[in-house]
Order: structure tokens, then sequence, then C-alpha cells
């Protein structure tokens, strides 16, 4: 009796321990979300189509959720991707006025109803599982409760002691084969069988040769599955052996008891495989962990990347376009970053996912403001190719196509408009440009027969000039040389090349004539200045004109500032008689100036009047 009460006290230290073992640790059969993230669409729908027709269908769920969300997720970022790429695509065009014309936005996700066929074929496979293995459950426990029944019989049995116990045996048989019940019913049960199988040794306790056999039995039992245990916690896929494992602990609750000299001995040795089998599978985690790590901060990294984008930066369309080619490149950078936590993943994710739509929401604003300015620069461009075409067939050459080059210049300043009909404005402003620069290259060749016409006049006339003596009567000579400086002016212009040349014999000569007569100072300077304007106005260089302008309004300054001075001295002599040498020297000074102070602005008047 005491040998039976050691027997039922570890008894009950094994079933308790296996309990514990039971409630910390769970089944891991699952795909894990690396598996699955580095599979595209198709091949992933391939793959958990494969899952579903092949794997026990109670194991898969997690694969399945994990699925679930990787296959939505990347179906809700491609529709908004596709929706902001749909809006703009609208913005950038002219929007059609007819309400019934618009264009409503559609868009599908490949292999969207591939995946859900298969997502319907695993609920209805896991709804008909669940509903045999309940129908199941709840007949195994009717069995198991009619074997209790059976056991509780045995002690009042008539029969032979070994016939009864070979009935014992073949009701534990029975009861091992009857298969899973209902977890609501399973700790009763469990309890109220052992609580007969027990009662059943003390029954049993007088025929000591027959329960050495099934301690025997029982020991040879539990060393196979030492031996399983032992050869599983040198197995490197943690997941395997954790689950072979459970199924020994399984295994080990339905061995009956040992003889009192193995108990201890052969229940640490069980004990010892399962904690190795236990450390390696936390080694593994505890790694995998830090891999984990890793992963996510190098996802947080692209996450601050996108979130960091400089926005004052993108003025441009080439460069928002080349900053969401970088966008596309740090999503591909992201799949390719291993593993993480489902917690991290999520949080990452929408870390992730939540910048790079303020990016599309930003990129969104620009082009709707660019399309907003592209309007308003289309109607600069429409008044710039307007104004053109009025002056396209305009005979006013100088100033028409200095206009037109400054239109041009303003066409190339007013930014960005719609292509399309910037392109039919631009091809108008080209014909407008092209048709006035033509008629004016049509009127060069026809004023270059005309300069060169003009040149041999000149040349002829230069002889007349050359030939010309001064008659000794002043006035008349003064009116003769004049009437040379109409007559040049009267045969125009010669070609460009020529003009140096010939102003300059003709000019010389004038001068030459102006030096030989007696006539006064003041004229002659005035017709030799004269005839040095009309010569660079002959050789059309505005940049000499301007010159002598500036010289002239630099001399008008010192001219004013020396007056200035001169009336200043004055006035040290306001005592001084008239007659005073120093007085009069500053009058006559004074005088000087002021006459050469009019003489340039006659000179400036003339210049600007040409």
């Amino acid at each position: 009796m005491e040998e039976l009460d050691v027997t039922n006290q570890v008894t009950e230290k094994e079933n308790l321990e296996l309990s514990t073992s039971e409630e910390t640790t769970q089944t891991s059969k699952t795909i894990e979300l690396e598996d699955f993230s580095k599979l595209d669409t198709e091949d992933l729908i391939a793959a958990v189509k494969a899952i579903v027709d092949t794997a026990p269908i109670q194991t898969i769920k997690a694969q399945i959720d994990e699925a679930k969300k990787i296959f939505y997720d990347r179906s809700n970022e491609a529709y908004k991707i596709a929706l902001d790429k749909f809006k703009s695509e609208q913005e950038q065009t002219e929007e059609n006025t007819e309400e019934e014309n618009q264009i409503e936005f559609e868009y599908n996700y490949p292999h969207t109803n591939d995946f859900k066929s298969v997502l319907k074929t695993y609920k209805t496979r896991r709804d008909a599982f669940y509903k045999n293995q309940e129908k199941e459950m709840k007949q195994n426990l009717q069995i198991k409760l009619g074997l209790i029944e059976e056991l509780k019989g045995l002690l009042n049995a008539e029969e032979k002691m070994k016939e009864t116990f070979e009935h014992f045996k073949d009701i534990q048989g029975r009861w091992k084969a009857a298969g899973q019940v209902p977890k609501s019913d399973l700790n009763n049960l469990w309890q109220t069988y052992h609580h007969h199988v027990e009662n059943f040794f003390d029954y049993l306790r007088i025929n000591n040769d027959l329960r050495d056999i099934e301690f025997k039995r029982n020991l040879e039992q539990k060393t196979v599955l030492c031996e399983k245990a032992e050869a599983i916690s040198k197995e490197e896929n943690v997941d395997k052996a954790f689950t072979v494992l459970q199924e020994l602990h399984d295994a080990w609750k339905e061995v009956g008891p040992v003889g009192r000299d193995h108990r201890e001995e052969i229940w640490e040795r069980f004990q010892t495989a399962t904690k190795i089998v236990h450390k390696n599978r936390n080694d593994y985690f505890e790694k995998r962990k830090e891999s984990f790590e890793e992963n996510y901060q190098s996802k947080l990294g692209l996450c601050e990347q996108v979130e960091n984008i400089d926005y004052t930066n993108l003025l441009h369309h080439n460069k928002w376009q080349k900053q969401a080619d970088l966008i596309n490149q740090l999503r591909e950078d992201w799949k390719k970053v291993g593993p993480i936590s489902r917690e991290q993943n999520d949080t990452s994710w929408t870390r992730f996912i939540t910048a790079i739509k303020s990016f599309n929401t930003k990129r969104n604003d620009f082009y709707k403001d660019l399309k907003k300015n592209q309007k308003e620069n289309l109607l600069v461009k429409q008044e710039i190719v307007e104004k053109a075409e009025a002056l396209s067939d305009s005979t006013d050459w100088k100033n028409t196509a200095n206009t037109l080059k400054k239109l041009q210049n303003d066409w190339k300043e007013s930014g960005m408009a719609p292509k399309k009909e910037a392109d039919l404005l631009w091809k108008r402003l080209k014909n407008a440009c092209n048709n006035f620069f033509n008629n004016l290259k049509e009127q060069h060749k026809a004023q270059d027969k005309e300069f060169e016409k003009n040149l041999k006049l000149k040349e002829k006339f230069l002889k007349e000039v050359e030939a010309f003596k001064n008659s000794g009567d002043t006035k008349k000579d003064v009116e003769q040389i004049k009437g040379f400086i109409n007559s040049w002016k009267e045969l125009g212009k010669v070609p460009r090349k020529n003009i140096k040349t010939i102003e300059g014999t003709f000019r010389k000569l004038i001068d030459a004539y102006f030096e030989q007569l007696d006539m006064d100072k003041a004229e002659k300077k005035d017709i030799q200045y004269k005839s040095k304007i009309e010569a660079i106005v002959a050789e059309d260089d505005k940049s000499k004109l301007s010159e002598e302008l500036f010289k002239l309004q630099q001399s008008a300054k010192k001219c004013k500032e020396e007056l200035s001075l001169l009336e200043n001295n004055i006035s040290f002599f306001k005592n001084a008689k008239d007659d005073n040498p120093l007085l009069k020297e500053v009058r006559k000074n004074i005088e000087r100036e002021k006459e050469k102070f009019e003489e340039i602005k006659t000179r400036m008047a003339f210049v600007k009047s040409i």
C-alpha cells in the first residue's frame, strides 16, 4: 500500500510538470513574414495556394494572416500610387468642361481575384475541418466516458486477475486511440481517468508481479521517449524540434508509471533533453531578436530619408521627378531589408508610408500650383505672340527687329506652360519672327545693292572734292565746302566695310580745306565738329556716338565745377577796385568758362538730335 502511494505521488508530479510545460509552449509551424515578403505578388499567391492544398489546415492560420497583410498592404499602396499618378496626370492636362466626358478613376490590383479564390478555398477547408473536428471530439468524449465507466467496473470484475489486467491494458489502448476531446472537458476528464487508474493500481497492489511487468514495460517506453528527446535536442530547426518535443510530452503522459528505483532518474533524463530544446529555441529567438533590431534600425533610416527631404530645393519638375525616382529606390531598398517583428513592421511601415504620402501630397500641390502658373504663363505667351504677329509685316526695320528680339527673350522668361498649347503658340511666334526677318534679309540685300551704288558715287565725288582749290574768297569757299558736305550726305550710306576708309578720306579733305580758310575760329570749329559727328553717324557706330556724348557730359560737369570755383574766388575781391589786375583775370576766366560751357551745351544738343 505504501509503495503504491509513492507511485501515485510520482505520477501526480509528472502530470503537474507536463501540464506546466504545455502552458508555457505553443506549436509553431508558421512561415515567418520574411519568407513571404521577399516574393513578388504572383509567387506569393502560388506559395499560399501550395500551403492551403498540402499543409494540415489547422496549422496554417498564422501563415494565411501574414500573407493577407502583405498582399493587401501592397494592394493599398499600389492603389494609392495609381491614384496619385491619375490626379497628377489630370492636373497637368486641360480639364474637360463637359461633365459627362470627365474620366473617373478605376484601378484593379493584379491577381486580386486569384488571391481571393485561394482564401475562399482556405476558409472552406478550415470550416469543414473544425466542424468535423468538433463532431469527432464530442464522439471521442463519449467513448472516453464509456472507457472510464468500463475502468470503474474492473474493480468489481469476477474474472481472474490476469484477465482483469489484460482488460485494463485493452482499456488503456482504446483510451490512447480515442483521440482529442473538447478543451472544456479535457482537464476534468483526464483527472477522472487518472483517479480510476490509480484506484485500479491500488486494486492490483496485491499482485506485484503484474505490477513489475507493467513498470518494466513503461520504463522501456519512457526510455525510448528520452532517446527521441535527446536526438531532437541536436536538431538545428528549432521549430521542428519544439513541435516534436510536444508530441513526445503527449506520448509521455499516455505511458503509465515506472518502478520507484527508476522514477526520478528517467524523469530527470527526459527533463534534461526538454530543457536543451527549450534553450536552443530561446537562443535562436534571442539571435533573431538582435537581427530584427538591426533590420528595424535600417528601416527607420529609410523613414528618415523620406522625412528629411529638403522641399525648399524642389522648385522644378525635373527635381521633383528625380526625388520621386529616389523614393521608388527607397521602396526597393525597404524590400531588401531583412525581417523584423510584426510590431516593429507595423510601426516602421506606418511611418514610412506616412512620409511617402506626405511627399506625394506636396508633389501634387506643386503640380497644382504649376498648372495654375502655367495657365497664367500661357496668357503671357499669347500676348507675346499677338504682339509679334502685329509686327510681322512691319517695315520699321531697326525698331521692329529690336522689339521682336525682346519679345523672344520675354518668351524665354515667361516660364513653363501646357506643352500642347505652348508648342502651337511657339510655332506662331516663330512664323511671325521668321516672316519679319526674312523680309529684313531681303531688304538688306536690296540695301546692299543701293550702298554699293552709293559707294561708287562717293568715290567719283571724292575726285571732285580733291580737285577743289581755294578761290581766295573765304565766304564763297566756305559755301562751297558746306555744299560738298551736304552733297556727301545726300549720296547716302555705303557698305559697312567701306565706311571707315571713305568717310575718313572725305573728312581729312574737308578738315584740310577749312584749315586753309581765313574764317572765324568758332564757326570753323563748329563746322568741323559737326562734320566729325556726321562721319560717326555715317559709320553707324553707336558706341562711338555714346562715347562722344559721355565726354561732352564730363566736360560740362568739369566746366560747371570750374565756374563755381571761379565765382567763389571773386568773393575775395569784394573790396577791390574794378581795375585790379587779379580781379580782371578772374572775370576773364569766368567769361571764358561760360563760353566754353555754352559751346559744350550746343554740341550736346547736336549729338542728341542725331
